[in-house]
Order: structure tokens, then sequence, then C-alpha cells
């Protein structure tokens, strides 16, 4: 079971949000958003910031850092997300104990999740 199991499919309703959220910008991964389209567009009917939510969620629960290696000619694109409030101080929390800015955290729980999920990243 993955962690965006539990998401409608398409053709679904959509799911509500959470308590407060918080415009932020991060630069992600370009071929990790990608992938994130790909979900939204094919699998799940929700948006990218839930997946990104869902995604950070998991990796505060879990502090499952794995850092990886980004080739040479990746690009990152900023772009804004609507993070829950509560996951940013936990990201913040993150930041502090392990030394990783924080949008390479998110770029980390974007690609475990992508992995949990079974997509190769």
């Amino acid at each position: 079971m993955s962690l965006y199991s539990n998401l409608p499919k398409k053709n679904k309703n959509e799911l509500k949000r959470d308590g407060k959220t918080l415009r932020k910008t991060f630069a992600v991964d370009d071929r990790l958003y990608e992938k994130l389209q790909y979900l939204i567009n094919n699998v799940y009917n929700t948006s990218i910031n839930k997946l990104v939510n869902i995604a950070i969620e998991n990796l505060v629960e879990t502090e499952n850092i794995s850092i990886y290696e980004v080739g040479y000619k990746e690009n990152n694109f900023i772009r804004s997300y609507l993070i829950n409030e509560n996951l940013i101080n936990d990201l913040e929390k993150l930041r502090k104990k392990y030394g990783i800015s924080s949008y390479r955290l998110v770029n980390i729980a974007i690609r475990n999740a992508l992995k949990d999920e079974g997509i190769d990243v």
C-alpha cells in the first residue's frame, strides 16, 4: 500500500484541505515534479499540493532522510505550494536537526513518496 493509496482515484470527489495552510516556495527537482504531475493527471483526483503535503507528513513521521545525488543537468524550478502550517514547523525542526535545507528536505520527501508509489526516480 503506497502513501497515496487513500487518495481518491480519477473521477472521484476531491479531498478537502485539512487545517491552516501557508504558501511556501521551494525549488523542486523537475523530474520529481513531472512524476507528481503524472499522478494527478492519470491516477489520483487531487492536487500537487496534497501530494507534497502527504510526502512531507511521511518524512516528518519516519525521518527517512536519504541523501541522493542530483544529476549535473537536473533543473530545479521554484514553485509555490500550499503547505499545512504544522508541517512547515515540523520541516523547520528537521532542518535544524539534520542541517539540511528545507527545499532539499521537500525533495527528499517527494522522492520517498514516489519510490513508495513504485515510480522509478
